[in-house]
């Protein structure tokens, strides 16, 4: 009759020597994640999902008719003006034509910060972020801001060292977070743009008018965005006063934003919403001009000009019901600070 051998149990030793060999294996099968890129922090933000944005069909749509032109010269090299509220395109001169994005560069920068971070989260900001140059709010190595702080930085003032230090807390490097741009762009079909940095001091951050339309689109469903890029004061730490660069707002009040940009490589250009009511129904108007070469005003009385035409050219057809932003939009300075 067969009989079965009793297993004999394990040892201490034997049962050291088994966990040892558990160990090494977790690590080994973790070491090869890693060089496959599963794991490494770079690839953090670039896997994590986004916000689902709900992109309108017409943003990847050609006009079917001619468009019309405006009766008077628009100077910038780039542009288009979007009726928000039925999302036709009113105007558009070389729209797909690429160029350096400069500091609109951070409408996706701020994007990804709003759908990522709590507003109310606290930041530490490093050296490289305080050592970042160009605009800037000053910030110093160990000062801590709210997310909801550097926003308003990096809108109001256009500041570089909020932009690095956003990328950092998002993404725990910079490399991660233009990793992260770059595949939100490649996602919305964005084909004409390319980040290389969350500031635009890069002349290889470069895009298109028509993308930039589209990034501030989304970025406009955001309540916390609309009120910061229509606050033209606001207090910060160690900045008691913070104006917003956009010469718009305190021209024309009916414009609610959005950003300014400029460098050597890129010119002045200038991305601007307005909200005004007409045929008894709030309209938002959006628009982008790309490329100016002869400094901020000539481009805000073209945004301004083009502004009136479009409004203009609603009143004497039938524009869409109901603003999805302008009702909402109320500037306020941030509580902390």
């Amino acid at each position: 009759m067969y009989r079965m051998r009793a297993v004999p149990r394990p040892t201490p030793v034997r049962r050291r020597i088994r966990a040892r060999r558990w160990a090494l294996m977790i690590v080994l099968a973790v070491a090869a994640l890693w060089v496959l890129g599963e794991l490494h922090p770079g690839n953090a933000a670039a896997s994590r999902p986004v916000h689902e944005a709900a992109l309108r069909p017409l943003w990847v749509r050609p006009p079917s008719t001619p468009l019309p032109n405006p009766p008077f010269a628009v100077q910038e090299a780039s542009g288009v003006l979007w009726d928000l509220n039925d999302h036709r395109l009113l105007w558009a001169k070389a729209p797909h034509h690429p160029y350096p994005l400069a500091s609109t560069t951070k409408l996706m920068t701020a994007y990804l910060v709003l759908h990522h971070l709590d507003p109310a989260q606290t930041v530490t900001i490093s050296p490289k972020a305080a050592g970042t140059g160009g605009s800037a709010i000053d910030m110093r190595p160990g000062l801590t801001f709210t997310v909801r702080q550097l926003l308003y930085g990096l809108l109001m003032a256009s500041a570089n060292d909020a932009a690095v230090a956003l990328a950092e807390a998002d993404a725990g490097s910079t490399a991660a977070f233009v990793r992260a741009m770059n595949a939100t762009a490649q996602q919305w079909g964005l084909t004409g743009t390319h980040f290389a940095d969350p500031d635009g001091l890069s002349p290889n951050s470069r895009g298109t008018a028509w993308d930039l339309a589209v990034i501030a689109e989304q970025d406009m469903q955001s309540p916390l965005f609309r009120t910061i890029v229509a606050t033209k004061v606001a207090s910060l730490p160690d900045n008691p006063r913070v104006y917003n660069l956009n010469g718009l707002l305190f021209r024309d009040p009916s414009v609610i934003g959005l950003k300014t940009g400029w460098t050597n490589a890129a010119g002045f250009d200038v991305v601007f919403a307005a909200t005004r009511t007409v045929g008894g129904h709030r309209v938002t108007l959006l628009g982008v001009l790309m490329r100016g070469r002869h400094g901020f005003p000539p481009v805000y009385r073209d945004a301004e000009a083009l502004l009136n035409w479009g409004f203009a050219q609603l009143q004497a057809g039938t524009p869409g019901a109901g603003s999805a932003y302008g009702k909402e939009v109320t500037p306020k300075a941030p509580r902390e600070g």
